[in-house]
């Protein structure tokens, strides 16, 4: 440290150190944001009626589900697979830049 400047330090020590965390936060923050807006649009307080939407497909075919489950199961089935692909890319991501798996 002594005889560094500043932004030598940033760039050599800080940052690729924790350049690993907030990628794999900011690929499991993803599927957060996109469940928590099909939630709100299979409610009715998400997006304007328009727009499509997973949880607004979701919430149409809910009462037809009697008669027609296709209509229910594309738009959660889409949406679950979706989720899970977030998730294992933020889990690869999480084993590629852990430090402690380098050996």
């Amino acid at each position: 440290m002594s005889g560094a400047r500043d932004f030598s330090l940033l760039a050599r020590h800080i940052l690729p150190n924790a350049l690993g965390p907030i990628i794999v936060q900011a690929t499991f923050a993803i599927p957060a944001a996109v469940l928590f807006e099909a939630f709100l649009s299979f409610l009715g307080l998400g997006l304007p009626s328009p727009t499509p939407s997973w949880g607004a497909m979701a919430a149409d075919g809910y009462h037809g589900m009697d008669f027609a489950p296709h209509i229910v199961l594309a738009p959660t089935l889409a949406l679950s697979v979706t989720l899970m692909a977030f998730n294992w890319v933020g889990d690869g991501l999480r084993d590629a830049f852990d430090p402690r798996m380098r050996r």
